[in-house]
């Protein structure tokens, strides 16, 4: 390559510090927005530079912007690696300007201003540029290096040590919960009735092998209510599946609803197949559902937009506008929650700010969001439409709460 620009360095680093994110449930990265850029510093940015570098959001901390922001442990040597099993990771991208210079110390100070936030903290360049002196300044500083040799070739030149980050920002927070549940709304939820996470506690507390009886009872999609069971915090899926104190809940109130799991788990089995609202079917097992689901961090966040909309008198709201105003709350979860990996090119501005035309554009958003997650608000009671697979049908679908708080 003739250049290495800051977005081919920041590719090659993300690269080789998270090879294999695609597979790995523990990782997940971003790439701040001014990446979206089809050009930098007059050198247009090849098509698989940025898709190596998608997904994009804006993470603002304290000390600015990194360019790349992780969380997870990342690949190659890190000193006290055991003190933190998912830590955040900053990353700075120092290419060659146009005069040929690199400016690899500013990269690393930058790295280290991050610090006090983060875990980790990288500053990534063309391995030529990496002189002694800037070793030496990066173990003084606990920053680890980044050396690029090409488009897609790098390797970490100096480990940091892991450091102790106080509260996290609520950017930070918003990548730290999209790590954890990883897909989020883009298939988190492929099956729309609460029930079908109710029941795996169920099944898993009882039998030697839940996912045959859960099949039997439930729905004949294991993985599914298990992932589901799993975001909504009713199972612990590290490892050995084990129930949460949520979980157990659940179990509880099955044995004193129904006298034992196995009656809650036939009760299960005659609801297959009906269409009907859980709040109609089942009203005190939608309450149930309804609690665990305002547990769950993006519910809290579409609640939100969607009574500040109805005290500014839009009810129903759109899809458009529920995003809009979900990102003036918390922008990083929103954009996490909200919009596809390939359509926050089109929804993100270089600052981070949003282009109001690209939400009317149905590609953007996540289908789960106005379909499958839609379908579970309007089970439990949140909202009063079930939501819709027809993404252009989607834009204009009504948003409401079914009992807002504020006045009517």
């Amino acid at each position: 390559m003739a250049t290495l620009a800051e977005p081919a360095v920041l590719a090659a680093a993300k690269d080789a510090l998270y090879p294999d994110l695609e597979n790995r449930d523990d990782q997940y990265a971003v790439t701040e927005s001014q990446f979206t850029a089809d050009s930098w510093g007059g050198w247009c940015v090849p098509d698989d530079i940025r898709d190596r570098l998608r997904p994009f959001n804006s993470i603002r901390l304290e000390s600015g912007e990194p360019d790349l922001l992780g969380v997870g442990p990342p690949a190659g040597e890190v000193l006290d690696g055991s003190v933190a099993s998912a830590p955040v990771v900053a990353v700075e991208a120092k290419g060659r300007r146009e005069n040929g210079t690199v400016d690899v110390a500013r990269g690393i100070e930058q790295a280290h201003a991050r610090l006090s936030e983060v875990n980790l903290g990288y500053v990534a360049s063309p391995a030529a540029s990496v002189t002694e002196t800037a070793r030496s300044l990066a173990r003084e500083l606990n920053v680890g290096v980044v050396g690029v040799e090409g488009a897609e070739t790098a390797s970490v030149l100096e480990p940091p040590r892991v450091t102790g980050a106080g509260e996290f920002a609520t950017g930070v927070e918003a990548i730290r919960f999209r790590a954890r549940t990883h897909r989020l709304t883009d298939g988190s939820f492929p099956v729309n009735h609460p029930k079908n996470y109710l029941g795996y506690p169920l099944a898993l507390v009882v039998y030697d092998d839940p996912d045959a009886v859960y099949e039997e009872h439930v729905i004949r999609l294991a993985g599914d209510g298990r992932r589901g069971a799993i975001l909504l915090g009713l199972v612990e899926g590290s490892g050995v599946d084990r129930l949460t104190h949520l979980g157990r809940e659940v179990v509880r109130f099955a044995r004193t609803e129904c006298g034992s799991v196995e009656s809650a788990l036939a009760r299960f089995d005659s609801w297959t197949g009906r269409s009907t609202r859980f709040t109609e079917l089942a009203p005190r097992w939608a309450q149930l559902a309804r609690s665990v689901t305002m547990g769950y961090e993006p519910t809290r966040l579409v609640v939100e937009a969607l009574e500040r909309l109805h005290a500014d008198g839009v009810r129903p709201a759109t899809l458009p506008e529920v995003a809009a105003t979900a990102c003036e709350i918390n922008r990083p979860l929103a954009v996490e929650v909200f919009f596809t990996e390939g359509g926050r090119d089109a929804v993100l501005r270089r600052d981070g700010t949003l282009r109001e035309a690209a939400l009317d554009d149905p590609s953007v958003y996540k289908s789960g969001i106005h379909f499958q997650y839609k379908a579970q608000l309007y089970h439990v009671g949140l909202v009063t439409d079930r939501g819709t697979d027809d993404k252009a049908a989607a834009l204009a679908d009504a948003w409401a709460l079914e009992h807002p708080v504020g006045p009517r």
